[in-house]
């Protein structure tokens, strides 16, 4: 099969809707023939069956992905979804390759529609004698071409069939000029795909945000982001950019989820949500990609550092407390505080060289004893007449006795959601199981999920349903 050879930046799409132009070919034939079926839906941009297409035309079936389609885009910004996206787009399953690209997630279930720049449809026409649809015009929420300053038409797309003979970009004069931002960001994205369509790898974008935020002082010593700032800032830019259909936009100055949620790690959003971001963090998409690797090899050197320096202290103070140091004088080498080098001790069974005036050994084995009959932190400093941050202290301090409590609490819980199901069975001997799990809604279920064999055996047997009687 002699399927036209891509021009630069084509669709696959428009590569088939070229052959069967130009060639007159059946569309019913050639999609029995390409995809198995004689009627198939192939999506603009995420088309499926590719591997079987690729051995029908003899090409390389990654090439045609990372070149022909914009899976790369989304393999950068959802690389969590990204194997799934790619397996569902090689073998004929289409329904699945969208649900895994997340575009349903994103509100996007308007209808679909192909894009064109009437500037590059012109002099396509004029030099090659065919317009075709550009891939970088079909990136969801770009509104502007990258190679000329004007605003893209629209084609929506009806029809279930997508490969159709003369469905290819239209020249004419009405243009429209797009604005300076719009312009900007359609050139970063057309950028950012041609890079990430030669070399793809596990990027984590939401340290390589965050270590930008830092360098322009949006981020405190803490780790906390200044929110008003960026969005201030962000708006100033993201404001002038024009509303369409498919444009994810903030909503407003005070929406800050719209960027927050990009700093999370291994998120999905909307690819132009990260474009718009990006672009306004980064001049150029190379400076994104550089700062994500050296960000990452630099933020793995740092953990382990700090790591390293962590258990050289640790290994430095229990030292200190072997040679019976005072905790005052370990504190002043070390400056870790007296309440860490005090659980370190009671951790490692090293005998402290202090005066203590209110939590003695005896008043310790009393604390332990309480706490192991499962009495609650508050009235065992009210019994002991220390503080509750002492008692805490002791029982975390202990080995099994955070364990023992947790399952002295779970016991309690089940006694009181038995007693309470128990109390009303006696109360309502006729009662159902619908009006016992309303009246005892969260003892039902806490038993449903962690005591169900128990609860099957007390509640009354399920009555059958009574029909209707005609």
């Amino acid at each position: 099969m002699k399927v036209p050879k891509p021009f630069p930046d084509e669709l696959l799409l428009s590569r088939l809707n070229r052959y069967v132009t130009m060639y007159g070919v059946h569309i019913g034939e050639f999609t029995e023939k390409a995809f198995g079926r004689d009627r198939v839906s192939v999506h603009p941009f995420l088309p499926a069956g590719i591997e079987q297409l690729a051995a029908l035309l003899g090409e390389n079936k990654n090439r045609i992905i990372n070149e022909q389609t914009l899976a790369p885009l989304f393999f950068l910004f959802m690389s969590k979804h990204a194997t799934r996206l790619k397996n569902m787009m090689l073998a004929c399953e289409g329904a699945k390759a969208f649900r895994h690209s997340q575009l349903a997630s994103f509100s996007s279930r308007h209808t679909l529609c192909l894009k064109w720049c009437p500037v590059c449809a012109g002099k396509e026409l004029k030099e090659l004698g065919v317009a075709y649809w550009h891939r970088t015009h079909q990136i969801p929420g770009l509104t502007a071409c990258p190679f000329h300053p004007v605003l893209l038409h629209r084609m929506l797309l009806v029809s279930r069939q997508r490969v159709m003979a003369g469905c290819l970009p239209s020249h004419t004069d009405a243009v429209v000029p797009a604005a300076e931002v719009e312009v900007r960001v359609a050139r970063f994205a057309y950028e950012l795909l041609q890079l990430n369509s030669r070399d793809r790898g596990q990027l984590d974008l939401a340290s390589a945000y965050r270590h930008k935020l830092t360098e322009l002082g949006f981020i405190t010593a803490h780790g906390r982001v200044r929110r008003e700032g960026v969005m201030k800032e962000f708006m100033a830019v993201s404001g002038l950019y024009r509303p369409a259909v498919d444009t994810d936009l903030p909503r407003n100055d005070r929406d800050y989820r719209y960027f927050s949620q990009l700093l999370e790690p291994e998120s999905s959003h909307h690819p132009f949500r990260h474009l718009l971001f990006s672009c306004w963090l980064y001049n150029q998409p190379q400076d994104l990609f550089k700062r994500i690797h050296s960000s990452s090899s630099a933020s793995d050197s740092t953990r382990l550092e700090s790591s390293k320096k962590l258990r050289s202290i640790e290994l430095k103070c229990l030292t200190l407390l072997r040679e019976s140091r005072s905790l005052a004088e370990i504190y002043r080498i070390t400056g870790k505080s007296r309440c860490y080098l005090k659980r370190l001790a009671l951790l490692n069974a090293i005998p402290i060289t202090t005066k203590p005036r209110a939590l003695t050994e005896e008043c310790k084995q009393c604390i332990l004893r309480l706490a192991h009959a499962g009495v609650h932190r508050k009235a065992i400093s009210k019994r002991c007449s220390i503080g509750i941050g002492s008692v805490e202290q002791v029982v975390s301090s202990t080995h099994g006795m955070v364990e023992r409590r947790k399952l002295c609490h779970w016991e309690s819980k089940r006694r009181r959601c038995r007693v309470k199901i128990l109390r009303y069975r006696q109360s309502y001997p006729k009662a159902i199981r619908q009006q016992i799990k309303v009246q005892c809604n969260a003892e039902f279920f806490w038993l449903y999920l962690n005591d169900r064999g128990w609860l099957e055996a007390v509640l009354p047997k399920s009555k059958k349903p009574i029909g209707r009687i005609r």
